[in-house]
């Protein structure tokens, strides 16, 4: 008895489960059956019109359709579209033409396709000239910005060229007011007299030509004198020896 009771609550439940699920909607690969009619009749493009038959196989064997089906929605279909115009029957009852309505219709589908397109165009036309504008405007400021730095780094320029040139003139200025002031070189000068030098310790003081050539002078003098003597006395002598 519990087991039952307990079984009853599950099985409403599975019951409610399967009542709630829906199949899956299956996508469809094809066209309507109008469109597809449509599109035999231009496949075969037959003065008299198209039959059945021949409508029907076009459809099987392109789209892969079950032939029972073809033939209940498409007899539905031919129907409807002889009522609204997008079909017409040919010679005979039994053969199809495509109707006036379907044709304006296209036309019209066409039309939207071309404004739609013009439209494109134009909006990407637009796009363009405003990415155009953009650029041309960075362009312009980038121009600009260039410009006004070479203005500024001309009168930095000009800037420290007088403040160089009043510096100079100050500077002249100062120097005509005190004349007896030393000039820098003179300076310099002085305090490199005031420092005393410092001797090498490493290479000794060598004699210049100088201080040597005096001492050399009176040395050459005394023994040319002595040869001079010596040759007169000679003279002399031999003179002498020959008077005798």
């Amino acid at each position: 008895m519990h087991s039952s009771k307990t079984d009853a609550p599950l099985a409403s439940k599975n019951s409610t489960q399967l009542k709630g699920s829906q199949q899956p909607i299956v996508k469809k690969n094809h066209p309507t059956y109008l469109q597809m009619i449509v599109e035999a009749i231009r496949h075969f493009k037959e003065v008299k019109g198209s039959s059945r038959l021949s409508i029907y196989k076009y459809i099987q064997n392109k789209y892969d359709l079950d032939r029972k089906m073809i033939q209940i929605r498409g007899n539905i279909a031919i129907r409807k579209g002889l009522k609204d115009g997008h079909l017409k029957t040919g010679k005979t009852s039994s053969s199809f033409k495509v109707g006036d309505k379907q044709k304006q219709e296209e036309k019209a589908k066409e039309k939207l396709k071309k404004e739609k397109e013009k439209e494109k165009e134009k909006k990407n036309l637009a796009k363009k000239k405003e990415a155009e504008k953009a650029k041309a405007k960075v362009e312009r400021v980038k121009k600009t910005s260039q410009k006004s730095f070479n203005k500024s780094v001309l009168q930095r320029v000009k800037e420290r060229v007088s403040l160089a040139s009043n510096a100079k003139k100050k500077m002249t200025t100062k120097n005509l007011s005190k004349p007896n002031q030393p000039k820098t070189t003179q300076l310099k000068e002085q305090k490199a007299q005031a420092k005393p030098e410092k001797p090498n310790k490493k290479a000794p003081l060598r004699k210049t030509n100088a201080d040597s050539k005096p001492e050399s002078k009176p040395l050459k003098n005394k023994i040319t004198e002595e040869k001079n003597t010596a040759t007169k006395t000679k003279k002399r002598t031999n003179s002498r020896a020959d008077k005798s």
